[in-house]
């Protein structure tokens, strides 16, 4: 089916399927006019105010944790931590992928108001940008020997450095605020996305191997070892699938204030490609 066909009536089916309040416009179904609606639309977020995000919050915990994770890290759904999105960063593009969803996936329309949507714009919005504005104390530089030290670096990577078991670290400190990275490395389990968490598969002959878990059907399971290599078992010589470590990483929580505080300042320095 042409590209046009198909979003036209991928749009249709998606208006007539689900309920919109009664103050949504919907969208025309052909592209063209898709994108004349989204010019028609304020191109700036009407409700930005501090006070409009946090209650953006508030919606998004209860209607996109579930796919998105509890701080936007994803899992079933897109990671909105990274700040790229399926059809645009722009206010307006946010508003339709949240008011009507993004036709040929699993996200659907979230059924609150349009005041509301706006709302939720603004927090995603924040959740790909926490920490652009702030700087944290401590001396960036003295923290990335630290962080080399402390053998991070077997587990993150930051550009083209680093391994793979843990995630990505590369532009976190635009990402994420002071707050979270310092939660972070007192007490990584209390926040640990979907993708990291750990698992022990225990086999017949005795064996544990230890690491993060990658997919699982109903003849294997694949999971990333603790060394970073890529495993799979046959579930027949599976004796055991234990998930009782949520996180992977250590506490740093008893390190040294200096080191801790400059560790903290390095990955804040970690702002990516601007």
């Amino acid at each position: 089916m042409p590209r046009m066909s198909w979003i036209r009536g991928s749009v249709i089916a998606l208006i007539i399927a689900v309920p919109i309040p009664s103050r949504a416009q919907a969208p025309p179904a052909p592209v063209e006019e898709v994108d004349a609606f989204i010019k028609s639309m304020p191109q700036t977020n009407p409700f930005s105010s501090e006070a409009d995000v946090q209650q953006g919050r508030a919606l998004f915990q209860t209607h996109c944790t579930y796919c998105h994770g509890a701080n936007g890290e994803g899992g079933r759904g897109a990671d909105l931590t990274a700040g790229i999105y399926r059809r645009g960063g722009r206010d307006p593009e946010l508003y339709t992928s949240i008011r009507y969803g993004i036709p040929g996936t699993e996200m659907g329309p979230v059924r609150i108001t349009d005041d509301e949507v706006w709302k939720v714009v603004g927090y995603v919005k924040r959740l790909g940008s926490q920490g652009l504005l702030e700087k944290a104390p401590g001396d960036p530089t003295a923290g990335h020997a630290v962080y080399q030290k402390s053998g991070c670096v077997n587990c993150h990577r930051i550009g083209n450095d680093g391994g793979n078991l843990g995630p990505e670290l590369t532009d976190i400190g635009r990402r994420r605020g002071v707050k979270f990275l310092t939660e972070s490395l007192a007490k990584p389990e209390a926040d640990v996305p979907i993708n990291y968490r750990g698992i022990q598969v225990v086999l017949k002959n005795g064996q544990t191997v230890t690491g993060t878990r990658l997919n699982r059907d109903d003849l294997s399971i694949q999971l990333r070892d603790t060394r970073d290599n890529l495993r799979s078992f046959l579930m027949d010589n599976v004796q055991e699938i234990r998930f009782d470590k949520p996180s992977l990483m250590p506490s740093y929580g008893a390190m040294n204030k200096k080191d801790f505080d400059d560790v903290v300042a390095y990955l804040n320095s970690l702002k990516g490609a601007q």
